[in-house]
């Protein structure tokens, strides 16, 4: 992507735009120079997603570094980060000076004093209190990274149905157009009024507007997206299409068989398990384990919902696509009559735009079922709301 991405690094200083050629978050022995190019080009494609979140979001390189700083300052286990805390309390509670009575500054000196003692009491209790450790840290920034792909594939879908309710509302505008024109005969020859004419033109004004909004909402989709993974804003990277639907994979989703790896994977369940492996109070372990019993229960709700919304769009494609097969042999019967003289032009062309609009409806509800589908994937995949 030489000249066109732009990693946004946030650090504890300031922020630093890092331009030129893109720099990944991995090194580059980490994939293959196939690999590489692929995500280097200027094209996006559906199945890069989540490679391109993880190489070039800023808010995951920000995360991995501060991983890695975490690592450096605390270690890997709970007792480490207990001990940096109890370590930091007591180099503080070492470095105190208390002032003499006859020092002209003992109030200031004391306030500072009592305030540094108050971060001690602050930095013992978490140690004695510490549930987090690198593995939070790590599976918190994970679900983050995981989130951030769900949301560009999201937008991705949306950036089409955006492009779909476009071509709607164009088609919808031509329509009016059309009846304005023979508004306009209709008063030139007497048998409309003037206050109909502007009424038709009003309709094509509110056409234009909402074309207008359909246009930008799509440029805002597609800054949106591109961003997220590593584009700057003003670049103009090809966006291919959304994948097919494989219903094999649909025929295959099963929420009770699937429940046992939702658990498994989910993000924030784990979060908690291992908060648990760590707590030592009582009051804290039985409210982790409570914690952990609702997670349990809302991950295999989340499941069964999403499931659910998958055959819900899955009905509404069949039907999508049956509703158009109808219109499509309307359209056949308005043309031989059309051609015939039986119909007249506007009611060929409003039957055509019927037409037209069911066969964009299909459209739309594949890529409605195409993101339940993912949405249920990532329930599976360790991003089940729990």
């Amino acid at each position: 992507m030489k000249n066109k991405k732009r990693i946004l690094a946030l650090g504890l200083a300031g922020s630093l735009l890092l331009s030129g050629e893109a720099m990944a978050g991995s090194p580059e022995f980490a994939r293959s120079e196939d690999e590489w190019a692929k995500l280097r080009d200027d094209v996006l494609e559906y199945d890069e997603i989540e490679d391109l979140i993880h190489e070039y979001n800023a808010t995951v390189i920000k995360n991995q570094l501060d991983l890695n700083d975490f690592h450096k300052d605390y270690g890997e286990t709970n007792d480490e980060w207990a001990d940096r805390y109890r370590e930091l309390a007591d180099d503080l509670e070492d470095s105190l000076n208390y002032p003499d009575v006859e020092d002209s500054d003992y109030a200031t000196t004391m306030s500072t004093i009592v305030t540094n003692e108050m971060q001690i009491e602050t930095w013992r209790e978490a140690a004695d209190d510490a549930l987090e450790d690198y593995m939070t840290y790590y599976l918190n920034y994970t679900a983050t990274e995981k989130t951030l792909a769900s949301t560009a594939q999201s937008d991705m879908v949306s950036y089409y149905l955006q492009q779909l309710q476009l071509e709607t509302d164009v088609k919808s505008r031509e329509l009016l157009e059309e009846t304005y024109q023979n508004i306009q005969i209709k008063r030139d020859l007497g048998s409309a009024t003037e206050a109909e004419v502007l009424l038709a033109k009003e309709d094509l004004l509110a056409a234009d507007k909402t074309i207008q909004d359909d246009e930008s909402a799509i440029e805002t989709l597609r800054e949106q997206m591109i961003v997220l993974m590593g584009w700057s804003h003003d670049a103009q990277p090809e966006i291919r299409e959304i994948p097919e639907i494989d219903f094999d994979h649909i025929a295959a989703m099963d929420p009770e068989a699937d429940k046992e790896a939702a658990l498994e994977n989910n993000y924030t369940l784990r979060v908690n398990k291992r908060k648990l492996e760590n707590a030592t109070e009582e009051d804290t372990i039985d409210t982790l384990k409570t914690s952990i019993r609702e997670n349990e229960q809302m991950i295999g709700a989340s499941l069964l919902s999403g499931y659910q919304a998958v055959l819900a769009n899955q009905a509404a494609y069949e039907l999508a696509q049956s509703q158009a097969d109808l219109e499509e042999r309307n359209l056949a019967t308005a043309e031989r009559q059309y051609a015939l003289g039986n119909l007249s032009r506007m009611e060929y062309l409003t039957q055509k735009n019927t037409t037209e609009n069911a066969q964009i409806a299909v459209e739309t509800a594949r890529l409605d079922l195409f993101q339940a589908v993912q949405d249920y994937d990532w329930a599976v995949n360790g991003l089940a709301s729990a």
